[in-house]
Formats: structure tokens, sequence, C-alpha cells
């Protein structure tokens, strides 16, 4: 009994296994990618064909066209986004590098232990008018029974 395992069905030397259809990994994988894209394709035609019989081969091209382009527009501004949200590492005020221990104000800004009060970076933030706003939301007035004696 050979116990040896068969070679690739496509040919390429490696050896294949019965899992893969007698297939190395990487023919196994173009494999599986030409067959999603062969499929791709019919439900594309299909549905071109559905809309207009005459120009199916222009559709499923202008469609393979615009797909890519869309895909490599969308990486292009997500990595955009991402570099525009990251944290700014510099005091608002005096433009010196923070690290990893910025203070953070309520007005928004990152500051550096100089400029981390209020007073010293000229925070814009009324900070009496928001304490007196969390105290009068977290305390409701109470107002007592104008009645003494009730019935």
């Amino acid at each position: 009994m050979n116990m040896e395992p068969p070679m690739c069905a496509k040919g390429c030397g490696f050896y294949g296994c019965v899992e893969n259809k007698n297939m190395c990994s990487k023919c196994y994988k173009d494999h599986v990618k030409q067959e999603n894209l062969n499929a791709q394709s019919t439900t594309v035609a299909s549905s071109v064909e559905k809309t207009d019989l005459g120009s199916t081969a222009r559709g499923i091209s202008l469609l393979s066209f615009q797909t890519s382009d869309d895909s490599v527009s969308n990486t292009n501004t997500s990595n955009i986004d991402n570099n525009s949200g990251s944290k700014k590492n510099r005091c608002e005020s005096c433009n010196r590098k923070v690290g990893v221990l910025g203070f953070e104000c309520r007005c928004g800004g990152v500051f550096c232990g100089k400029h981390r009060y209020p007073e010293t970076h000229s925070c814009n933030l009324d900070l009496k008018q928001a304490g007196r706003d969390v105290l009068a939301k977290q305390n409701p007035l109470c107002k007592g029974d104008k009645l003494q004696c009730r019935i």
C-alpha cells in the first residue's frame, strides 16, 4: 500500500490533498477565487441582461470598473479620516509637546502642566455656570404643600 500523498492536479509539482480536490493549497486558493469571480460575473451579467439586453458586455465592463474605483476611493477616505481624528500631542497655549500626560480641559483643548488650569490658558468656558447647571439638574426644587392639614 502506497501512503504517499497525490501530486497536485494542476501539475505545479507540489503535493495535493483530497480535501482540496487533489490540489496544493496555492492552486486550491486560486481555484476558489476563480469560482467566486465566475459566480459574481454570472450574477452581474444576469442583472444587466434584465435591464438592457443590447449592451451586456459594455455594462459588465462598466460595473467592474466602477466597483474597483469605489473600493479604492473608500480606502483613501478611511485613511484620511483616521489621520484627522488622531489626538493632538501639543499644548494649545504654548505649542509644547505634552506626550502621554496631556491635560484635557472641559473646553476640549489639550494643555501642558503649566497651562492645565482654566485661569492660565484663558479658557472661554464659563465653569461657574456649568457647575450651576449640573447642580440644578441633580437637585430639583422641592416645594412643600401650601395647606397644612389635608383631609
